[in-house]
This record gives C-alpha cells, structure tokens and sequence, in this order.
C-alpha cells in the first residue's frame, strides 16, 4: 500500500502515479494526507471554525480540488491552510500571511506536513516548515498525513491490520516515515540516500535524529 504526504486528495494522486507508469495493479490501497485533511475538513473544520479559508500562497489546483471557499481578508476568514509551496519561496515571503493569521487567531491547516521536498537535484522547502513556524508563532496548527495517527488509522481499517507487528514501513524521512511509524509500533526500514543524504556525514546532526526515531532497518536505497 502507498501512504503519500501528498497534499492531493488521494484520486488524483493514484492519477498522477498512472501517468508515471505506477498502476494500480502494483498496489493494493493508496491514502494521501491531503485526503485525511479534506475528510477533516468536510467532517470537523467547518463546523467548528466555519467553510472561510485564508490561503497560504495555495495553487489554484488545490483551491479546486479541496472546493475551498476563499478569503482573502484574514479578518473575514475561519481559519488558514498551506499544502505545497512554489521553488525558490524562503520563509520571509510567509511572514505577512503568517502575521495576519496570527492577529485574527486564525487555526493553520497543512495538508503537506513534510519539511522538506527532493526536487531531484535539491531539496526545497515544504508546507511542513510553514506550519512548524506558525506553531513556534503560538498559532494553533491542524497537520494531516505522516507521522500522525489518523492516517495510519485509516490504513489498519481499509487493510484489516490486526497485528502492527506484520508492518513494515519503508521510507526516507526520519521525522515523517520513520517517526510515524515508531508511533504506531511498525518495523521501520530508513531510505538512507533520500532528504536525510547531506547529513549523513555530518554525525551531529543525524545521529540525535535516529535516536529519536530509531529504524528497525536501514539501506542506502530501495529497488524494486
């Protein structure tokens, strides 16, 4: 099964990974956490918060596909949602957003809590980032996908999982992969040439990161 910190819903996820030549015949469930943040959003946000969404530099794809009701004036707005963020963005072109966020009370909502994304030849920041500043801000943050439980939850119900000891998660980041399934109690096996590749020589800074999320196993890449 694929368990993707996409911020798309999971249809077109599944629609993406066909057109790169990954049928679906070559797994058995796909979940991505933009899916469990846009049930969250049709089953929680707006009852309790209300449907007016503040966006965080969101593409207009993601405005479609999550059917957002947009406001662009925080002060009108029920809360705040970012999902993937455009190349070459640094933190201080989020400040301002962040900033009115913060004065409306507004919640954040990440539909990506990855840190960081492999572009191939770098790695760029991810909506993740964002919203770990927001909550260091003292904002409140909703995050959806990896390492959080719901979405392991909704795997163990759609697949049937009695015992946790007969998963194995494979993947490459420690904070997201790793962590969550530790969470859960799965066998972990850490992609070691993936986000964490330039920190593998530098020991201050990859080893208190698998203390803290220690893998079961470790290999330098997966082949298939």
């Amino acid at each position: 099964m694929l368990i993707s910190n996409s911020s798309l819903p999971s249809k077109f996820s599944i629609s993406n990974l066909k057109r790169i030549g990954i049928s679906e015949s070559l797994y058995s469930y796909c979940i991505t956490s933009g899916q469990i943040a846009l049930d969250n959003l049709k089953k929680d946000i707006y009852k309790k918060y209300g449907n007016k969404c503040f966006p965080i530099r969101l593409p207009r794809e993601k405005i479609k596909y999550f059917n957002l009701d947009i406001e662009k004036n925080a002060s009108k707005a029920n809360f705040g949602m970012i999902a993937d963020i455009d190349k070459g963005l640094s933190i201080l072109d989020f400040a301002n957003l962040l900033d009115n966020l913060m004065k409306n009370n507004l919640p954040l909502l990440c539909s990506n809590p990855d840190y960081l994304v492999d572009d191939g030849n770098k790695l760029s920041m991810c909506g993740g980032t964002i919203a770990q500043l927001y909550e260091d801000m003292g904002g409140k943050v909703f995050r959806y996908g990896k390492p959080y439980e719901p979405i392991y939850s909704n795997i163990e119900k759609k697949m049937n999982i009695k015992n946790r000891k007969k998963v194995l998660v494979i993947g490459d980041s420690l904070w997201h992969d790793i962590c969550g399934g530790l969470k859960m109690g799965y066998d972990r096996l850490w992609i070691k040439k993936g986000i964490h590749r330039a920190q593998l020589k530098i020991s201050v800074e990859i080893n208190p990161l698998l203390d803290k999320y220690p893998p079961t196993f470790a290999q330098n890449e997966l082949k298939l």
